[in-house]
């Protein structure tokens, strides 16, 4: 399963395998399902998702590839909401893998780039946190609130991981951390202890 924020919707959704995904405006030369843009009337991936997909593209090949599914979290949606969400993912199979895709505070991209700002790295250092120590209570604990003057764009996706976590418990690596382009990115991974 692959979530990540959708901005352009009001709702979660799920959105069909051949949905388009493309990076070429990020001169990434990546494209996927339909017509470019949708012109096929073919739904359009968020740019979560699309990152999400060529990732997937890049690990996966041959008989090992897996079934996927694309699931827009709406960027407002409430903890509750992203939290049953995850829940109902982990119980669509016996394993599920779940990509969760979300950027992190970006407020520095907007105001003053590489400028100092304590509230966003208090914000960066609890995420980081959570996702170091494999805690899905710290994340279902993050503030919405917050989302809007930091121009966070991931709390939602992290709350849906949040919720399909469950009570654990994980093995968790934190594999990167950084703010290339002023936007905070974090890269960890869970697995469930056997």
């Amino acid at each position: 399963m692959v979530v990540g924020t959708d901005p352009k919707t009001p709702r979660t959704v799920e959105y069909p395998p051949d949905a388009v995904a493309s990076l070429r405006e990020f001169g990434v030369p990546f494209t996927a399902g339909g017509l470019p843009g949708g012109q096929d009337g073919s739904a359009v991936l968020p740019l979560s998702l699309t990152v999400g997909k060529w990732l997937l593209s890049r690990a996966a090949a041959g008989p090992q590839r897996r079934r996927s599914a694309w699931w827009g979290i709406a960027a407002d949606a409430a903890p509750a909401e992203c939290l049953d969400v995850g829940a109902k993912l982990a119980a669509l199979a016996p394993r599920v893998a779940l990509l969760a895709m979300g950027d992190g505070p970006g407020r520095r991209a907007r105001g003053a780039p590489g400028a100092a700002d304590p509230e966003a790295d208090r914000y960066d250092d609890q995420v980081a946190a959570a996702l170091a120590a494999a805690d899905p209570g710290a994340l279902a604990a993050l503030d919405p609130g917050r989302d809007g003057g930091l121009f966070i764009a991931g709390r939602a996706a992290w709350q849906v991981l949040a919720g399909a976590a469950g009570a654990g418990p994980f093995d968790a690596v934190l594999r990167y951390r950084g703010a290339p382009y002023e936007v905070t990115y974090v890269v960890a991974s869970w697995r469930r202890r056997a």
